[in-house]
């Protein structure tokens, strides 16, 4: 998946971190196709684990801070996104790399990017608007 404008929540820092995932996903999808996601699948996993414990605090204190609607389904959301991926890491631990795994991984991300962040939290670009207005 790539990234477009509407995948726009209007901050700046959160707009670059969500586009740090799409280029990470990309290029992992790219890495696997050539064959050689065995390779660095381990680091792609803690790689994920290490951007949504940094950016889900971040975009839960722009949620607060702005009173947007869907931050307790956000937060939920986040929740369940760190557990999916801890998954995957045990997974990983306990038995090695599997090609099927890490495209599983990869569909994850695409839904997480379409339904995620395309639905949730663009809806803080309504907040901020609303917030500008008064």
């Amino acid at each position: 998946m790539r990234w477009s404008a509407r995948y726009s929540t209007g901050i700046q820092q959160i707009d670059e971190q969500h586009q740090m995932l799409f280029q990470m996903s990309e290029h992992y999808r790219e890495t696997l196709d050539a064959g050689e996601g065995a390779a660095v699948y381990g680091l792609m996993l803690e790689s994920l684990d290490d951007y949504a414990r940094g950016h889900f605090g971040i975009e839960e204190q722009c949620m607060f801070r702005y009173q947007c609607p869907a931050a307790g389904v956000n937060s939920a959301a986040h929740g369940h996104f760190l557990k999916a991926i801890g998954e995957f890491q045990e997974r990983f631990a306990a038995k090695g790399f599997h090609r099927a795994d890490a495209r599983r991984l990869l569909d994850y991300i695409d839904k997480w990017l379409s339904s995620h962040i395309g639905r949730i939290d663009t809806q803080l670009r309504k907040c901020l608007e609303a917030d500008a207005g008064n």
